[in-house]
């Protein structure tokens, strides 16, 4: 790059902490990115326990609790003599006239709580109802019994609660399987983790009220997950607990509400945190990457065996716990630009169990099942099936779709390392154009490897295998345009330029769309086969599209992707003799002659049509292609994401690109 140029190579764009307006007009860029106001509990419900033994021992035996009010300063509650700076530091671990228990506070109980709960957006006075009936049975543990209810609102909530987990199991459990559903009965499911699921069904769900319902259970999801954390540190050991956090997360990353988004990005490290703190998220070794696991023995009596069920599906369930979190948390990495936090060193060495085991109905059936797969194909190993996949050779047949998408998941973070190495290694920031150089065989068969991955997926046979297939198909076409060397950066400078006010943005747009023309007009290939990636994009989202916000991203990519090259691709015709058809870009190339179609147009271009749009070559297709791009995400709008994604369309549809 020479001196003075505009550099446009980012680390990416954070699609969920911008705000938009809500017409086609005045769009701004929120510039207080990392404003929050943060949440205290009030110092009103804050309750002191004494010690024992102290001036106050005497009262407690009577049942006077002392409560802090809201104008005593922590100062007063303090013996006389101490220095202010002591309640801000930390207690020297060998100072033995130093207290050595802190005060300890109890929250109020979790139904005070909720009942005091206030919603943000005001819902109807029947739901206002309803709203009381769940909190008066999830502040319950365990959950009450159908049987045992009187209060009319309290049996329209369970009924209503019933109904919504149905709606999660139908709608997004077949996307991250971490319930074992055979065993799984709502009557001993946690109540944190019923709140979460039902939120998501909600959200998920067709009707109207159920959205509004949405809103209020992910807010009292919200106020237990804080509870139960503030009130015992050990609910951060609990799988139940962790999974319904990252399921409240997930749903937080799609709702389109910056300080949703923002507490999920905070929670995360208590994900995580929780994750690590029980092992299942570890640093592996040499020694643990070898170690032999003691094999499981059949039993003719029925209890030995139903216990070595049970201590498996424990087992399993952790593993898929981890992972879960894993794939949340590159969710977070695409949609934010930033590092993910989990350290693909400390991944479970083994991949989740193939399906015909997860879902085996009896502990006979999951035996024999186990036992017919063997060893090693009913314990997938991360390494070898990375290092198969990456060799290009045949996966196992019994390898589980959700394992191959989690490879795709491990291999699109390693490209996304790279991505953020090339951008450090810039002449704007380090200079080390050495690096990308050296990054471009590694690269190669990384993106090989997603190929290969994606092929394995290519024949679902279940609603479970087609959103694995999707999934990561979406995350392979994504990875070859994010590995274009700037491409997209380039692209998105301009669409940020767009939908910005700032007059130092609008600088910007002139320069990257002159050198967007030209990277495209030097390697017109290139700019094609780009083209196709994303068309492919779009035909994934037109079969089946997965409602989940790391995928609404990407389709939002691929057409951003196509309008600009539409708007700045080199569209000169070849001679008539070598071009025979326009070709549809936007379908499948399972078909063999379809694929040497789209590989002639790659080679030597022509007319190529996308959608409703017969040639995106000509002039004036922006805002046709907008409004397909619109149409899809439609069938998206419980999610927020889509909603914003929607409004830059409608920017592009009026400015053009």
């Amino acid at each position: 790059m020479l001196p003075g140029q505009t550099s446009f190579r980012t680390g990416g764009f954070d699609w969920l902490n911008f705000d938009i307006g809500n017409s086609p007009q005045g769009f701004q860029l929120d510039t207080f990115y990392n404003s929050y106001i943060p949440e205290f509990w009030s110092s009103s419900t804050a309750q002191q326990i004494p010690e024992s033994g102290g001036p106050n021992s005497g009262d407690t035996g009577n049942g006077v609790q002392h409560k802090m009010g809201i104008g005593e300063s922590s100062r007063d509650s303090q013996d006389e003599g101490q220095p202010d700076m002591e309640q801000n530091t930390l207690a020297w671990p060998f100072d033995q006239a130093h207290k050595q228990s802190p005060r300890r506070y109890q929250l109020p109980p979790l139904r005070d709580i909720l009942n005091g709960y206030c919603p943000t957006d005001r819902p109807r006075p029947v739901q206002t109802t309803l709203v009381k009936g769940f909190i008066q049975i999830l502040s319950e543990n365990p959950l009450p019994q159908l049987e045992t209810l009187r209060e009319p609102h309290s049996i329209q909530a369970f009924c209503s609660l019933q109904r919504l987990v149905d709606s999660y199991f139908s709608r997004f459990h077949d996307i991250q399987a971490i319930i074992h559903k055979p065993t799984w009965t709502m009557s001993a499911c946690p109540p944190i983790l019923l709140t979460a699921m039902a939120s998501v069904g909600a959200l998920l769900s067709d009707s109207q009220s159920d959205y509004e319902l949405s809103v209020a259970l992910s807010e009292i999801c919200s106020t237990m997950i804080n509870w139960m954390g503030a009130s015992d540190a050990t609910n951060y050991s609990d799988v139940s607990y962790l999974n319904a956090l990252c399921l409240y997360q997930i749903y937080s990353l799609g709702s389109g509400k910056r300080q949703l988004y923002q507490n999920a990005d905070r929670s995360r490290g208590l994900l995580i945190g929780g994750l690590r703190g029980i092992g299942l998220l570890n640093p592996r070794s040499s020694i643990t990457l070898s170690q032999d696991h003691e094999t499981i023995r059949g039993s003719e009596d029925d209890l030995v065996l139903a216990n070595d069920w049970k201590n498996w599906i424990k087992m399993e369930s952790g593993r898929r716990a981890a992972w879960a979190a894993f794939e949340y948390d590159c969710s977070l990495c695409t949609l934010t630009s930033r590092r993910g936090i989990v350290d693909l060193s400390e991944l479970p060495s083994e991949l989740p169990c193939p399906e015909s085991m997860w879902n085996a109905t009896s502990a006979r059936a999951w035996f024999a099942l186990m036992s017919r797969l063997g060893q090693d194909d009913s314990r997938p190993n991360l390494s070898k099936v990375l290092k198969q996949a990456l060799a290009g050779r045949e996966l196992p047949s019994s390898l589980g779709s959700w394992a191959k998408r989690l490879c795709a998941q491990v291999i699109g973070r390693l490209l996304w390392d790279l991505w953020q190495i090339e951008v450090v290694a810039m002449p704007e920031y380090l200079g080390l154009g050495s690096i990308v150089a050296a990054h471009q065989d590694t690269k190669r068969s990384l993106l090989k490897g997603l190929n290969n991955l994606v092929e394995s997926l290519s024949l679902p046979s279940s609603t479970s295998d087609l959103t694995s297939y999707n999934i990561a198909s979406l995350l392979c076409h994504y990875s070859h345009l994010c590995a274009a060397n700037g491409v997209l950066d380039l692209i998105l400078s301009i669409v940020r330029g767009l939908i910005s006010t700032e007059p130092r943005v609008h600088e910007g747009i002139k320069v990257a769309r002159k050198r967007l023309k030209l990277t495209f007009s030097r390697d017109p290939k290139t700019a094609r086969r780009l083209c196709w990636h994303a068309a492919q994009i779009v035909a994934i989202a037109n079969e089946y599209l997965v409602s989940a916000p790391c995928e609404i991203m990407r389709v939002f990519m691929g057409y951003i992707f196509i309008i600009a090259y539409s708007a700045y691709g080199d569209h000169s015709r070849p001679s008539p003799m070598e071009v025979t058809q326009s070709v549809r870009l936007d379908l499948h190339d399972q078909n063999l002659s379809h694929r040497r179609v789209v590989v002639k147009w790659i080679e030597v271009g022509g007319p190529a049509s996308s959608g409703s749009v017969p040639d995106i070559g000509t002039d004036g297709c922006v805002p046709a292609i907008s409004t397909d791009a619109q149409e899809i995400l439609k069938k998206l709008q419980c999610w927020g994401l889509a909603h914003k994604f929607t409004k830059v369309f409608q920017v592009l549809e009026t400015k053009g690109l």
